[in-house]
C-alpha cells in the first residue's frame, strides 16, 4: 500500500530522510558534517538557483530556492524538486456525432482517483473546484458540481499543481445539451 510520506510528484526529484548524520547538511552546513566524516543527502547542486516544490512527510513546505545546493527547515523522509504541473483534458465531447453543433452545460464531474491526495477540476482554469482527501490517500469517486455556463467545447480540466499524487483512472461527465 502507498504512504502519504513516499508519495510525491516533482520534476528532477530527490528523495532522502534526515537524520542525526545530516542534520547539519539541512541546517545549510553541510562542509561541517562532510568533515566529520558522517553521512548527508545526496548533492542538490543540479537544482541550485531552481525555486524547488518541497514535500517533507507528506506535507507541503513553502516553496525554497535552492543555494550551495542547501534547502532548510525540512525533517523525516522528504521530497525535493521542480514544480510541475499535471493537466488531464479530455478530448472533445462528441454526442451522437453532433460535434460542435451542440451546445453543452457540464454540471458534474464523477472522477474515479487512485492514491490521491488533492487535486482541481473545472471547465476552465478560472472555474476550478479544489477537491482534497485529508490527509490519507484516497481510493475512489468523487463527484465534483461544476460552475459552468452553456458553451460549444464543454471542455473539462484536471489539474495537480502541488507536489501531491493525482491519479485518474477514469471520468464520467453529467450535462445537458441544446441543439441551436
Amino acid at each position: 500500500m502507498a504512504t502519504l510520506a513516499a508519495a510525491h510528484f516533482v520534476d528532477s526529484d530527490i528523495t532522502e530522510g534526515t537524520s542525526a548524520a545530516n542534520a547539519d547538511w539541512t541546517s545549510g552546513t553541510g562542509a561541517t558534517a562532510q568533515a566529520r566524516g558522517t553521512a548527508f543527502p545526496q548533492n542538490r547542486s543540479h537544482l541550485n538557483g531552481e525555486l524547488v516544490q518541497i514535500l517533507d512527510d507528506g506535507v507541503v513546505v513553502a516553496d525554497q530556492t535552492v543555494a550551495g545546493g542547501v534547502v532548510s527547515g525540512i525533517a523525516g523522509t522528504y521530497h525535493i524538486g521542480l514544480a510541475f504541473t499535471s493537466t488531464v483534458k479530455p478530448s472533445k465531447l462528441d454526442i451522437e456525432g453532433m460535434g460542435i453543433i451542440l451546445i453543452k452545460k457540464l454540471t458534474k464531474a464523477i472522477v474515479s482517483f487512485y492514491n490521491t491526495l488533492m487535486g482541481k477540476v473545472g471547465t476552465s482554469t478560472s472555474k476550478m473546484e479544489t477537491v482534497a482527501f485529508g490527509s490519507v490517500l484516497f481510493s475512489g469517486i468523487k463527484e465534483v458540481p461544476l460552475d459552468a455556463g452553456y458553451e460549444r467545447s464543454g471542455d473539462l480540466l484536471i489539474i495537480q499543481d502541488e507536489p501531491l499524487p493525482c491519479t485518474v483512472r477514469g471520468l464520467v461527465l453529467d450535462l445537458g445539451v441544446h441543439n441551436k
